[in-house]
């Protein structure tokens, strides 16, 4: 499945990139997120809650950030398992000044699902993929709006 979006996020972009690439910022973002820990080398143990119409699971994989162009690119890879299927993909992330501190970040990527959370079908993880990747920049942009102050 493939994954696409256009956002701006009130914030500086090195304040931006930030938000994606320090271990802290990233975990509060990620929706469901429940740890990150360092494993070395931009990689982190994962540990994320996630939810898809009626099925439910904790995954546990791994984080990494790959193809670094600080502060304008990076590559987010993920891979998890869980008792109800796997997921695991990559999503490409472009990082451009739009203005007085905004920030407007455009992704691509590709995702892989299988397992019990597959067969809830493609209709489905396509709206839940949505759901996930605005949840995720809602939570970068209210961490931005709290270190405003506004």
């Amino acid at each position: 499945m493939q994954i696409k979006g256009d956002y701006t996020v009130p914030a500086p972009r090195e304040r931006v990139w930030e938000y994606f690439t320090t271990p802290e910022l990233l975990q509060q973002c990620i929706p469901g997120c429940e740890a990150l820990k360092p494993l070395g080398d931009d990689k982190f143990k994962a540990t994320i809650k996630v939810g898809v119409a009626m099925i439910k699971g904790v995954y546990q994989g791994s984080v990494q950030i790959e193809r670094k162009e600080p502060p304008s690119a990076y590559r987010l890879g993920v891979q998890g398992e869980s008792k109800i299927g796997f997921v695991n993909g990559t999503c490409d992330f472009t990082l451009e000044e739009a203005g007085e501190n905004q920030t407007s970040v455009s992704l691509a990527g590709d995702l892989t699902v299988g397992g019990r959370l597959a067969r809830v079908g493609q209709r489905v993880m396509g709206s839940a993929s949505k759901m996930m990747i605005g949840k995720f920049f809602s939570e970068v942009e209210q961490l931005a709006k709290s270190e405003a102050g506004t």
